[in-house]
């Protein structure tokens, strides 16, 4: 399976092919220099493939590479982010309080 990740900056979102067909993309807004990641949406043929990590996974690493402010509005982001505390310092400061960042649940082996 090849995969891709692409900022269409016409559309305002980083779209996810797999093998040369669109599986997905997080929509975004540009302001003030901070990129507002907004919703994710994986198609249904791809969501067996946990390709929504995958994404936004690039996604956060595209954004830290060109050193831009995040505001994960997006529950999909905001997980992603819970899991890799790391990645924090995306978003601004002043600005962490607002943005609850809860790891997402995973099941107990009994």
């Amino acid at each position: 399976m090849r995969t891709a990740v692409r900022d269409n900056a016409r559309l305002s979102r980083f779209e996810l092919y797999v093998d040369g067909d669109h599986a997905g993309h997080v929509q975004y807004e540009s302001r003030n220099g901070q990129i507002w990641l907004l919703h994710t949406m994986i198609d249904r043929r791809f969501r067996h493939a946990r390709l929504d990590t995958y994404l936004v996974g690039n996604v956060l690493e595209n954004l830290h590479k060109r050193r831009l402010s995040v505001m994960p509005f997006c529950p999909v982001v905001r997980s992603y982010l819970a899991g890799h505390r790391e990645l924090t310092a995306l978003i601004p400061a002043s600005e962490r309080s607002r943005f609850r960042l809860i790891p997402a649940r995973t099941p107990r082996a009994y």
